[in-house]
């Protein structure tokens, strides 16, 4: 007999096979499952309440710089001059990068433009 060959055999089970994969290379599992309409909504409602808890119930609502023009009734051109005083954010870089707005936080800044511009005697 050899050295370092076992005469006995050995069954192929889990321990044996190759090690799971696991993260980006994963296969996953198929798991079939019936659920009803009313384990569907408690699903959802579970989803929702824990995303309140974490204050993540809404996302802000993105306009691009059209339709916040049209939201505020300026030229798109005068959007692209005041983007970063109603609280626009650029997609990518350079020159030609997309605008993005929240729409709440451009027309608050939109009213506070007007109320300093009557303020200081401009219409």
């Amino acid at each position: 007999m050899r050295r370092g060959l076992s005469t006995i055999p050995t069954p192929i089970g889990r321990e044996h096979c190759s090690p799971r994969r696991r993260g980006l290379g994963a296969r996953a599992r198929g798991v079939a499952m019936d659920l009803t309409p009313q384990a569907v909504e408690q699903v959802a409602a579970r989803v929702v309440a824990l995303l309140q808890d974490r204050g993540l119930e809404r996302a802000p609502e993105q306009m691009t710089a059209g339709e916040l023009a049209h939201e505020l009734r300026v030229e798109r051109p005068w959007v692209y001059r005041h983007g970063h005083q109603l609280g626009g954010w650029r997609i990518g870089d350079g020159p030609k990068a997309r605008w993005r707005f929240d729409r709440q936080t451009a027309i608050e800044a939109r009213r506070r433009q007007q109320v300093e511009q009557q303020a200081n005697g401009g219409g």
